[in-house]
């Protein structure tokens, strides 16, 4: 469709002139272009090129209808006139037979394209309805739909002579297809087949503008390059224009919400001689508005709803641009196509609130000043494709920050959860046998080779694996542990290497074994001296470095795997018995750690106690607590057959049994010896502390000194007299200023 316009200020309309109003071509859900009718010109509609408004279509008649001044009671308006057309000419889906008056909103059916007649600028970028009765459908004679912009508006572009007339080939619809923006990419934008050679060669040119400003926001790495980028490709695009970039920030797309006015555009271009000025709040606000549509505007002299004046007080504007900035995605295509196949009430797309995550990135405004070229829908077709490729580029960079701060946040807890985990795999102790473990632990963690583990039940193998694996290059893969003493032969071989679907019963679908869990990281065989014979066989092949299969499967598997062996046998003395393979105890014996007993470390005892103290005491939230001298005493004297392991459950025991704090004063509560509840084995007498039992376990007593065991007495009166020293001396025999001088004595000796 071409509309043709004055470019110089009209005068002031008589009074038989009818009040300026717009013809609204809605191209596709994407742009609009708007025609202002104003004074007393008469629009002629039709297929000759001799018409101000051109449509190219062979169902068109070259001069087909006619839009022009009338007057009625009312005073004057606008009507449209039938020009005796071969298709005639419907107003709302009535085809007229007379001229008819044109009413707000009214829509016009002309050779199978629609257009709307409005005087209201807030409806310029509103979706066009769609009627039931199919207008604005492709129609089966090869016409385009209004939605599939089967109108041409070549103002500017001089394609066609004044006089001549327009045939499609073959008598069918000739147009520019402009739908195909919707869902073609770039290249196909700017290669379509165009009726127009002038406008062939107008978009053969916009290419490499295009084309080479892609290639620059793929490299830009901020916000503020992506617009200097997108303003240098429309000062190319856009000659002689003055171009405004708004771009809403968190405070301005608030403002915006909450009714506040444009700030000041983040960019502008101006030809020397010129100055820009923002578009005007009623053109602006349905911009905003979810679904609105770039609006092309010409013939704007003197219009004030649709430019902004300037210091002398006059509108100096020839045509404007007006788009919004807003991402494609699948989501928005739909719900653009949903706008565009339900009916919009009148009305309904200004005047109601606005959420964030509905205005658009920013606008694009671009004026074109008066004497100069109307801008052009070539010219707005290159806008929005300049402002798509810049939203999906910002779009990217918001992602790519997202995606930063996100590893930025994994990271941080990745480093904090391996600080909590260093503290439980720490190994703690001062010992000289506790020390030799940690050197070898540290010598032997950088390399690949195989460790054994050896030690009594509850010294902490596990603990000395997970630490060879996390201090090892392997720390970031899998720490995978399997203890072989607790499956049966076939299950543990079903663990170790994994099983296909159907291999044995209750098969039910295919499990990757432990092996291929843990490729990459570390595998510790807890117990391994009691895996059967002809599994050791298997192991050793896949230690030799040979590939596998599952249990029922036929497909080879190799792993990446550094495994740990752990056993608190001796696996020398099986191999001479026969029950473990010698060959298999040279390939896991490339490097031995033996981990002491608890009783051979000395005052470690302690210092792992005060660790498990400090840990369930603020898991339990208990409060500060700490032992006495007693209590420590006791703890070492103690030879801790089930080690590190028994000496935690009877921490966590005496915790857990320990009174809280109820005066939330913080006070540091005291375990004494008889809160340690420590189970005897090998026959000895059973120990029982607290309230229950005061009298004491009688192993501990026998070596306890005289000294010792007269104060463990007294404070035990103590307490059953609830501190009352006069009772309890009183019950000992003694006076009360030598209990006082015991007591001072027992807290010297314990500080």
């Amino acid at each position: 469709m071409t509309s043709k316009s004055n470019t110089s200020e009209p005068a002031a309309a008589p009074a038989k002139s009818p009040p300026d109003a717009y013809l609204v071509v809605h191209r596709g859900m994407r742009w609009t272009d708007v025609i202002r009718l104003s004074g007393e010109v008469h629009w002629t509609i039709g297929r000759s090129s001799s018409n101000p408004i051109v449509l190219r279509s062979a169902q068109s008649s070259r001069q087909h209808a006619e839009i022009r001044p009338s007057i009625t009671a009312d005073g004057p308006v606008w009507a449209i006139a039938d020009l005796n057309s071969r298709n005639g000419v419907s107003v709302n889906s009535r085809r007229i037979q007379a001229p008819t008056v044109l009413n707000e909103a009214d829509q016009i059916e002309i050779a199978g394209f629609e257009l709307t007649f409005t005087r209201n600028p807030a409806t310029l970028t509103r979706p066009p309805e769609r009627n039931a009765n199919g207008a604005g459908v492709a129609k089966a004679d090869g016409s385009q739909s209004a939605d599939d912009g089967a109108t041409q508006d070549n103002l500017g572009i001089g394609s066609k002579d004044a006089g001549s007339d327009f045939d499609g080939a073959n008598g069918e619809s000739e147009v520019d297809v402009v739908s195909q923006i919707m869902t073609s990419g770039l290249a196909r934008r700017m290669n379509r087949d165009s009726s127009s050679a002038g406008e062939s060669e107008m978009r053969s040119d916009a290419a490499d503008p295009l084309l080479a400003m892609a290639f620059a926001l793929g490299r830009a790495e901020s916000i503020e390059e992506c617009g200097e980028t997108l303003m240098q490709t429309l000062d190319d695009l856009l000659p002689g224009s003055t171009i405004g970039l708004y771009l809403f920030d968190a405070e301005q797309r608030a403002a915006l919400v909450q009714g506040g006015g444009l700030a000041p555009p983040r960019l502008v271009r101006q030809p020397t001689g010129t100055r820009y000025r923002r578009p005007p709040t009623p053109l602006v606000e349905p911009i905003l508005q979810p679904q609105s549509a770039a609006i092309l505007a010409r013939n704007v002299l003197g219009d004030r709803r649709l430019a902004t004046e300037n210091t002398a007080g006059e509108i100096d504007v020839e045509s404007i641009i007006l788009a919004p900035l807003r991402p494609v995605s699948r989501g928005n295509a739909q719900s653009q196509k949903n706008a565009g196949d339900s009916k919009l009430e009148k009305g309904s797309s200004t005047g109601k609130a606005i959420a964030e995550n509905e205005l658009p990135v920013g606008l694009v405004h671009v004026t074109t000043p008066a004497g100069q070229p109307a801008l052009t829908p070539n010219q707005l077709r290159n806008v929005v494709a300049a402002g798509e490729i810049f939203c999906q580029a910002i779009r990217s960079i918001h992602r790519e920050a997202s995606l930063t701060r996100s590893l930025k946040k994994s990271e941080a807890v990745i480093n904090r959860l391996r600080r909590q985990l260093a503290g439980r795999i720490q190994i703690l102790g001062n010992s000289e046998p506790i020390r030799l473990v940690q050197q070898q632990i540290a010598q032997v963690a950088p390399t690949p080779s195989v460790v054994l583990v050896r030690g009594e039940s509850g010294v902490g193998k596990e603990l000395v694996a997970s630490a060879i694996h996390h201090a090892s290059p392997r720390r970031d893969g899998p720490l995978v542990c399997l203890n072989c003493a607790a499956l049966s032969k076939d299950l543990l071989e079903s663990e170790l290497f994994g099983h296909e679907e159907g291999a044995f019963t209750g098969a039910t679908q295919q499990k990757r074994g432990k092996f291929e869990a843990a490729s990459g990281g570390t595998l510790m065989l807890d117990e391994i001296g009691e895996m059967s014979l002809d599994l050791q066989a298997k192991l050793l092949r896949v230690l030799e470095g040979h590939s596998f299969e599952r249990v029922g499967g036929h497909s080879q598997i190799r792993v990446d795997v550094r495994v740990v062996a752990a056993t608190h046998r001796d696996l020398r003395v099986m191999v001479e018995q026969g029950t473990f393979r010698e060959d298999l105890f040279y390939r896991l014996n490339v490097v031995e750690i033996l981990v002491p007993p608890l009783r051979e470390r000395g005052r470690d005892v302690v210092l792992l106690a005060n660790h498990f103290l400090q840990t369930f005491a603020e898991s339990m939230a208990r409060g500060r607590l700490k032992f006495t001298a007693l209590a420590e005493k006791k703890l070492q004297r103690h030879r801790w057959p089930g080690n590190v392991r028994e000496l935690r459950n009877v921490i966590e025991r005496a915790v857990v049994m320990s009174p809280m704090d109820a005066s939330g004063e913080g006070v540091v509560g005291e375990l004494d010896a008889d809160d340690l509840m420590i189970t005897p084995v090998d026959g000895s007498p059973k120990e029982s502390s607290g309230k229950n039992s005061r009298s004491g376990g009688y192993a501990d007593d026998l070596r306890l000194s005289l000294a010792e065991l007269e104060m463990r007495h007294i404070r035990r009166v103590l307490e059953s007299t609830g501190g009352n020293k006069s009772r309890a001396s009183t019950i000992l025999g003694i006076e009360r200023s030598t209990l006082d001088r015991k007591l001072k004595k027992a807290q010297k000796n314990d500080s």
